[in-house]
């Protein structure tokens, strides 16, 4: 596909999501990619990598049709599309002149009955998100900075749909270390103890046969673990970012993206009542008023101390930078 852009000039092909499940079946809601930059490296890396290439997102592209479906089986070359360009970049407004720029940014600063609505879940959202002090959160500021504006700029709605995308990006990795943490505590104390290694001496990586069988099946049941806690989130984001890609207009877009923030926002208000049942649970009953044989608070595995830890998404000012 790139040699045939090098010789076409062509530099634009769509990407579209697959189906998680069936094979061979694709999203009709694509996005448009133009090339900026490619760099031949086969022979820095002795042809396992041809091409580094630099893309944009310039637009969206309903699919209406695949011209050669036998190629998906084959694979002798990439697939073509019949299809309709929504262009989102802006380009339109550009062309027109000054004077014009000026009366769209006046009428901009109006929000919308969907905007402003947007705007207050968030708020609720970030509220909540440090009652909880959540290891991945935004910051407060920018609640103020949020860009709910139609259109690609620095205040349209595109860039708060990139800062969601990046927030449950986060989120699953901040869940994935979290899974990992109990293990790596477990390997680090076979290495140092059963190994004889010093901390300085800790290898980067471990081969799975050089564990012991214990850590072997810990492997395992995390991996399996991992597989059931983790797809859920990553087809969640996925799936998210499709649905707003299929908006067919500025305001659908806002409803969509306020419709996952409030299901969010609801997930940490559950969360928020269960602390504060089994806070008030602690505090009405005491070790005094339970017989020490019935006593098992002490025996329950408690919780890693992630209170140095935190990470709040985009500490800057500025949520976008």
């Amino acid at each position: 596909m790139y040699s045939d852009i090098l010789m076409n000039g062509t530099k634009r092909f769509v990407v579209s999501m697959s189906h998680p499940e069936e094979q061979g079946r694709f999203a009709e809601t694509g996005v448009l990619f133009e090339l900026e930059d490619l760099k031949e490296v086969s022979e820095q890396t002795k042809d396992q990598i041809k091409y580094v290439c630099n893309h944009r997102v310039t637009g969206r592209v309903k699919l209406h049709r695949i011209i050669n479906p036998q190629d998906w089986e084959s694979r002798e070359t990439y697939l073509t599309v019949e299809g309709t360009i929504y262009d989102d970049t802006g380009k339109d407004e550009e062309e027109n002149d000054g004077k014009s720029n000026i009366v769209v940014s006046a009428a901009e600063t109006k929000l919308s009955a969907g905007e402003s609505a947007l705007k207050q879940s968030f708020a609720s959202l970030v509220e909540i998100q440090h009652e909880l002090e959540e290891d991945v959160r935004f910051t407060r500021a920018s609640v103020d900075a949020l860009a709910v504006a139609d259109g690609p700029g620095e205040n349209g709605l595109w860039q708060t749909i990139r800062l969601w995308q990046a927030y449950a990006d986060q989120r699953l990795v901040a869940r994935q270390n979290e899974l990992q943490k109990n293990f790596q505590d477990k390997l680090q104390e076979f290495l140092t103890k059963e190994k004889g290694l010093e901390q300085d001496q800790l290898p980067s990586t471990v081969g799975f046969q050089d564990l012991s069988p214990e850590l072997q099946n810990e492997v395992k049941a995390l991996q399996k673990r991992m597989g059931i806690e983790l797809q859920p989130l990553i087809l969640e984001s996925t799936l998210t970012m499709q649905k707003i890609l299929e908006a067919k207009a500025h305001e659908d877009r806002c409803d969509l993206l306020r419709y996952f923030i409030d299901a969010e926002r609801k997930r940490l208000s559950a969360r928020k009542t269960l602390r504060e049942i089994f806070s008030s649970y602690e505090t009405s009953v005491t070790s005094d008023d339970i017989p020490a044989e019935e006593q098992i608070y002490d025996k329950l595995p408690r919780p890693p101390d992630t209170s140095k830890d935190d990470t709040s998404l985009f500490d800057d000012p500025d949520a976008f930078q």
